[in-house]
């Protein structure tokens, strides 16, 4: 479903209202869950990064 638009100065019923509203609410969770996703993955990322360089400083050591 999408977001339906009001011309202005119309009289909008509930039901669009109310569709509208559990659109907008739906767009806002799927995109929250992404942006969560994409931090988890940042965060999964930064650390393998770390563990690499740990790594390759201990080589260059030859430890």
């Amino acid at each position: 479903m999408a977001i339906e638009e009001i011309e202005y100065g119309s009289l909008a019923s509930s039901t669009l209202l109310n569709n509208n509203f559990r659109d907008l609410q739906n767009q806002i969770t799927a995109l929250s869950l992404r942006i969560s996703a994409n931090a988890s993955n940042l965060a999964t990322n930064t650390s393998d990064i770390a563990n690499l360089s740990q790594r390759v400083s201990a080589l260059e050591n030859g430890t």
